[in-house]
């Protein structure tokens, strides 16, 4: 099998305070696979030593072998992916997530990357009370299906432990006056069911039982009752799975590591049943955004959820359900400030890249104006805690965080602007310069060309009173020859004398 579990919640030996590696979550979410994809989480938690880390390896090999038929591999595979043992001591510490996100395709033909999560053991004699909250809330508050990993049955321990997340879903629910939830799905898989002859093994099964468990009447304590009803309130879906046992092989043999041949025959097939109904394509639960309801997230939007969860849990050591309420108006205000932030910016770029040029200066404060107007109008209507009084400071502190932002950047816009501005008035005056150049060259053709006409002028002129000097002594002659023909021409001998003196006076000319 390709990848590998990486830690990405570890916690120090020293102080025992658990640290975000962030690093390798981004090495995780913001890799090629992901890239902007809608994501789905599938998470493991619960009590230490109840098989979370076989069950993870479980949906790994369903995932790389793309849910064909045969996904459990052949029988002679080991299972050997997130690192689990039998025993009474715990094998994972902090949050694991597979290296390799795996990309599967819906009915509708939307793509969505399927990250895989294995959690520290909770409520064990080496975790606190306050480790055990942590690692849980920030498991429900990070992936869109859950899968408590319980033993034998549900008992009202099981669901006490949900308490202070059930209490922090209502009051989240109640400040944002809205119907939304604050968890997504919740799986409870019970395994080695007890009691297969009153409520069958499966999801049928499941069904029945939970139903029958989180039923409200009257003969309840009154902590009880409301725990019940903030459940239903808190997750968009519970559900339920009921298992059988994984085999004797599993506690008897020494050399057991999980093959499918060394499992129960009845556990293999629920097996084949159960991880299908949480990671086959028409069933994925995409994780939904803190910011843009109704649309799912993205790796990134993950990365900052995790950033923001781990910085609020620090400052509040204690996991109480007033804290997650303040730590989810956080988060949810955060995100949103960040969608209102990017939409100023492509609201000016679109306003400013319609004129093609620099602006007047009071056009572009204009434009800065409106679109600040609809970043704002837009954090206030997206932030789901922005109606709510009582949590109104947060909600508040990151409005002026958010206009101290918008103001800054506008800076770069009018530099930007006065930039261009200059830009085009050099531009400007080199066009102008170019322009005058030419005009010159101009000029100077034209003055070249009438000195050329001007010359041929003179040169015609000339050369005309030329010939005319050297042709008038030849023309003259001719004249004088003409006339004399002329006269001598004339048959009358009367005339002679007139012709004599006729010729004398054309010699004499």
């Amino acid at each position: 099998m390709s990848g590998r579990p990486v830690p990405i919640v570890v916690q120090k030996n020293d102080s025992r305070e658990f640290e975000l590696d962030e690093d390798a979550l981004r090495s995780v979410l913001l890799s090629p696979e992901v890239g902007d994809k809608p994501v789905c989480v599938v998470a493991v938690a619960g009590a230490f030593r109840q098989g979370k880390s076989f069950l993870v390896n479980q949906l790994v090999k369903y995932c790389v072998n793309k849910g064909s038929p045969n996904w459990l591999d052949t029988p002679s595979l080991p299972n050997a992916v997130f690192k689990w043992r039998g025993g009474i001591e715990g094998e994972t510490t902090g949050i694991n997530i597979w290296s390799k996100p795996f990309v599967f395709t819906k009915p509708s033909g939307e793509k969505v990357a399927v990250i895989l999560m294995d959690t520290q053991g909770t409520f064990d004699c080496q975790t606190s009370m306050q480790e055990s909250t942590f690692i849980f809330a920030l498991t429900l508050l990070t992936s869109s299906v859950t899968v408590y990993n319980l033993m034998y049955n549900i008992k009202e321990d099981d669901l006490m432990n949900l308490q202070t997340f059930c209490t922090f879903g209502t009051l989240a629910q109640n400040s944002t006056n809205q119907n939304s939830c604050a968890f997504q799905k919740l799986l409870f898989l019970v395994r080695d069911w007890s009691f297969p002859t009153q409520h069958p093994y499966g999801h049928q099964g499941g069904k029945n039982v939970l139903d029958k468990i989180l039923t409200v009447n009257e003969n309840q304590e009154p902590a009880h009752q409301r725990l019940r009803e903030d459940l239903h309130q808190s997750f968009e879906d519970l559900e339920c799975y009921l298992m059988p046992h994984i085999g004797l092989r599993a506690s008897r043999d020494k050399d057991f590591d999980g093959r499918p041949n060394q499992l129960d025959e009845e556990f293999v097939e629920h097996l084949k049943q159960l991880v299908p109904r949480l990671l086959a394509p028409e069933r994925l639960v995409e994780k939904r955004s803190a910011a843009r309801r109704g649309q799912p997230a993205t790796g990134e939007e993950l990365v900052r959820l995790f950033r923001t969860y781990m910085e609020a849990f620090r400052e509040n050591k204690e996991v109480l359900p007033t804290t997650l309420v303040e730590i989810m108006v956080r988060v949810t205000s955060d995100e949103t400030s960040k969608m209102a932030f990017e939409l100023y910016k492509s609201t000016m770029d679109s306003k400013i890249q319609a004129h093609g040029r620099s602006l007047e200066g009071f056009l572009l404060y204009s434009y800065h104006s409106e679109s600040k107007r609809e970043a704002i109008a837009a954090y206030d209507k997206e932030n789901q805690y922005a109606r709510s009084k009582a949590l109104s400071a947060t909600v508040d502190k990151v409005r002026k965080s958010l206009e101290t932002r918008i103001e800054e950047v506008f800076g770069t816009y009018v530099l930007k602007n006065n930039n261009m501005a200059m830009h085009e008035a050099r531009e400007r005056a080199k066009a102008e310069e170019r322009a005058k150049a030419e005009e010159r060259a101009k000029a100077e053709e034209r003055a070249k060309e009438d000195k050329a006409g001007l010359f041929k002028k003179t040169v015609d002129v000339t050369s005309g009173i030329a010939a005319g000097i050297i042709l008038s002594p030849f023309r003259a002659v001719t004249s004088v020859v003409g006339d004399v023909v002329d006269v001598l021409s004339r048959p009358s001998e009367s005339a002679g004398i007139s012709q004599r003196v006729i010729l004398k006076s054309i010699v004499e000319k």
